[in-house]
């Protein structure tokens, strides 16, 4: 029996995608979305990691180097006394500076505050660079006479920073963090004697952020 080509080739069909999955199935392209996802993923974390470990910022550090106290009125002794603390603020960061706002400064005798609160104007700090700040606080003589007598002319205060600061890398900056500075320090104090006083020892600062 002879077959008829010219009638039974029309109807033998021939699956070449038999046992194959399309390319461009639905399961096909979530895989590739899925894939796309987690290589920008990837990027994106190596990219934040070498922007982390190029620019990550460290705490500015505090240094008290001066003191000295002031008789604000011609009476003697004077009525109103004025002491003043001479701090280094130093940004040891290469590639961010460091922008201060509403910073508070106190100075603290045993827990408590001798000094009203002082607000220290606004301080942009570049890059690798120290800045000296001198601020200036009345001081009440009862209390400046109570800390000369209580020590024997060394005196142990404490200088208290409190505000917010930023940091700036380039054209980004950071939102504002709490800064909460605490340093340490002896001042040699003695009665009726004005002006520069000595430091007995160095400072020691501690900086929160």
């Amino acid at each position: 029996m002879v077959n008829d080509d010219k009638h039974t080739s029309g109807t033998v069909i021939v699956d070449h995608n038999h046992n194959k999955t399309s390319y461009y199935s639905p399961k096909n392209i979530r895989g590739i979305i899925c894939a796309t996802i987690v290589v920008i993923l990837i990027l994106v974390g190596i990219t934040a990691l070498i922007l982390w470990l190029l620019y990550r910022p460290h705490n500015p550090r505090f240094t008290v180097v001066g003191a000295a106290v002031y008789g604000l009125n011609t009476s003697s002794p004077p009525v109103i006394t004025a002491i003043q603390l001479t701090f280094l603020t130093r940004n040891p960061n290469n590639r961010v500076s460091i922008y201060y706002d509403h910073l508070l400064a106190f100075v603290y005798y045993q827990t408590q505050p001798i000094t009203p609160p002082l607000i220290l104007p606004p301080l942009h700090h570049e890059t690798d660079s120290t800045v000296a700040v001198s601020p200036v606080w009345p001081v009440s003589p009862v209390v400046f006479n109570g800390l000369v007598t209580d020590e024997a002319g060394a005196v142990s205060l404490r200088l208290v920073l409190t505000g917010r600061l930023r940091w700036k890398a380039g054209g980004i900056r950071t939102g504002r963090k709490g800064v909460y500075v605490a340093c340490d320090v002896l001042v040699g104090l003695k009665s009726g004697v004005l002006g520069l006083v000595p430091l007995v020892g160095p400072s020691v600062c501690k900086v929160d952020i």
